[in-house]
C-alpha cells in the first residue's frame, strides 16, 4: 500500500491483514518512513491499547462509522511532562547501592546451606563478610566449608565470646535446614 494515511486520522477503520485477521480501531497515526499504521483499539472505559501494523501486511482497508466531527489526534499537541533527573539519579544510585549490597552479601561458588548459614549470621553480625568461600564475621572468626560447626576456627585466642556466638548461629541454621530438608524429604510421597 504506498498511500498517504495521514488523511484519515481519527476515522474507525476495519483492517484484514494477509492472514485474513481482522483489527478495527481509530487510526493514531501512519508513519510513512517506515510504513507503519497506528491504530488506537481500546473499548470505551478501558485503558488505551494500541496496534501497529506494516502497511505491507494490509490486504484491505475499510473506512467505518461517520467521519469524526473533529479530528482529535491531529490537534493533540505533545506536552512533554516535568522529568526530575535528581529525584532519577537518586533512584538510580539507591538501585545500585542495593544490587551491589546484594552482590557483596552473595557467595560465589557456595552450596546453599553455606549461603543460608551466612544470611543467618549477617542477619545478627552486620559485620559478616565473605573472603573467597569463607564466612569471616568481625575479623575474628571463620567458618570454613562446608559450614559445620567444626569449621568454625577463632582468628584470635581458642574460644572467643565471637566464637561461642557464631558456633550458636550456626547450629540453630543447621537445625533448620535438617527439619526443613526432613520435611521436604516426606512432601508428596
Amino acid at each position: 500500500m504506498s498511500t498517504n494515511l495521514e488523511h484519515i486520522l481519527g476515522f474507525k477503520v476495519r483492517v484484514t491483514n494477509v492472514l485474513d485477521e481482522v483489527t478495527e480501531g481509530k487510526v493514531y497515526s501512519f508513519n510513512s518512513s517506515n510504513s507503519t499504521l497506528t491504530l488506537q483499539t481500546n473499548k470505551k472505559n478501558q485503558p488505551q491499547t494500541f496496534k501497529i501494523i506494516k502497511c505491507t501486511f494490509i490486504k484491505s482497508l475499510e473506512v467505518i462509522g461517520e467521519k469524526p466531527a473533529t479530528n482529535v489526534f491531529k490537534r493533540q499537541q505533545i506536552k512533554p511532562s516535568h522529568v526530575n533527573v535528581q529525584r532519577i539519579d537518586q533512584l538510580l544510585n539507591k538501585e545500585l547501592a542495593l544490587r551491589k549490597q546484594k552482590n557483596f552479601l552473595t557467595g560465589k561458588g557456595v552450596t546453599k546451606e553455606g549461603q543460608f548459614l551466612f544470611d543467618l549470621l549477617y542477619k545478627t553480625v552486620s559485620d559478616t563478610r565473605w573472603v573467597e568461600k569463607k564466612i569471616v564475621v568481625l575479623d575474628d572468626v571463620e567458618v570454613l566449608p562446608p559450614y559445620k560447626i567444626e569449621n568454625i576456627k577463632s582468628l584470635n585466642g581458642p574460644d572467643s565470646q565471637s566464637a561461642t556466638l557464631v558456633k550458636r548461629i550456626i547450629e540453630r541454621g543447621w537445625e533448620k535446614l535438617e527439619h526443613t530438608n526432613d520435611f521436604e524429604g516426606r512432601k508428596g510421597g
